[in-house]
């Protein structure tokens, strides 16, 4: 593996990040979180939600959310729904570039999956709308925080020059993540063509949508990258050891990033604390 492509990666993942707490700052009202506080923010949540398994490091960001914005934990949730949706919107937005752009548009039930990717953003809002009535009728415990989320989700579609920025942000993210795989495969000797990194790329993302991971996801993301490179004519074999090796490079930068941001957290914190303590008097 050559230093210098690695180290192009590694700029590539920490500009993904940039634009991911950009997108956490413009999914919530103006002036609720700073992007200097929002990207150390994203970047702790993202470490969280790899390296937790069974999907329970998800929850890192709406605790986060309450513990940097003053977020109720309900509403928290509904801004992580909001995040996912636009996560999936994403990747069918470049898989369908990639399938019609790069690769003459070959494969109708391909360009139908890519497409269906956008139905969780489009349905996110009227679906949980519809479980917040049931919910409401039956009662109990989870009514009003169903309805905190319902909330939560309707707040950000009140703001549409801000979600379609979050919107555009996720683009520009998940782009720094396909310069990142690249540059990876690149350092391991692999120049591929960029149309077949981002359909392999998306595929092994997807991959990482099944409810139920190991830790970081590994063997969920694998599967995934190595059934879509090998169906793009890529050797099985090859497929199969480019899939872990880049999977462990992007595990090592999202754990420097993540400790890097707890520790940044802490030091804003720290600066804010020490801000709203009066001054001693002499």
């Amino acid at each position: 593996v050559r230093p210098g492509p690695v180290a192009v990666a590694f700029a590539a993942a920490a500009a993904s990040l940039g634009f991911r707490g950009l997108r956490l700052t413009l999914l919530l009202a103006p002036g609720r979180l700073r992007l200097a506080r929002a990207v150390p923010l994203a970047a702790v949540a993202q470490a969280a939600a790899l390296f937790v398994p069974a999907r329970f490091g998800e929850l890192a960001l709406p605790l986060l959310l309450r513990r940097e914005a003053a977020l109720d934990t309900a509403r928290g949730v509904g801004v992580l729904l909001v995040a996912r949706a636009l996560d999936s919107a994403a990747l069918g937005a470049w898989a369908l570039w990639a399938l019609i752009s790069l690769r003459g548009g070959s494969g109708a039930t391909a360009l139908l999956a890519a497409a269906a990717l956008v139905l969780p953003l489009a349905l996110l809002l009227p679906g949980v709308r519809w479980v917040d009535g049931l919910v409401r009728r039956r009662g109990g415990i989870w009514a009003d925080r169903v309805h905190r989320i319902r909330a939560s989700l309707e707040e950000a579609h009140s703001r549409p020059r801000r979600l379609a920025g979050a919107a555009v942000a996720c683009l520009a993210m998940w782009a720094f993540q396909w310069i990142l795989t690249w540059w990876l495969l690149a350092a391991m000797g692999h120049r591929w063509p960029p149309g077949d990194v981002v359909v392999g790329a998306a595929a092994a993302s997807l991959a990482n949508l099944v409810p139920v991971n190991l830790v970081a996801n590994l063997g969920t993301l694998e599967a995934g990258w190595t059934a879509a490179f090998s169906a793009l004519g890529v050797a099985p074999a090859t497929a199969a050891a480019t899939g872990l090796a880049a999977h462990l490079w992007a595990l090592v930068f999202a754990a420097m990033l993540g400790a890097l941001g707890w520790v940044w957290l802490d030091v804003i914190s720290r600066r804010d604390r020490g801000a709203a303590d009066p001054p001693d008097r002499p």
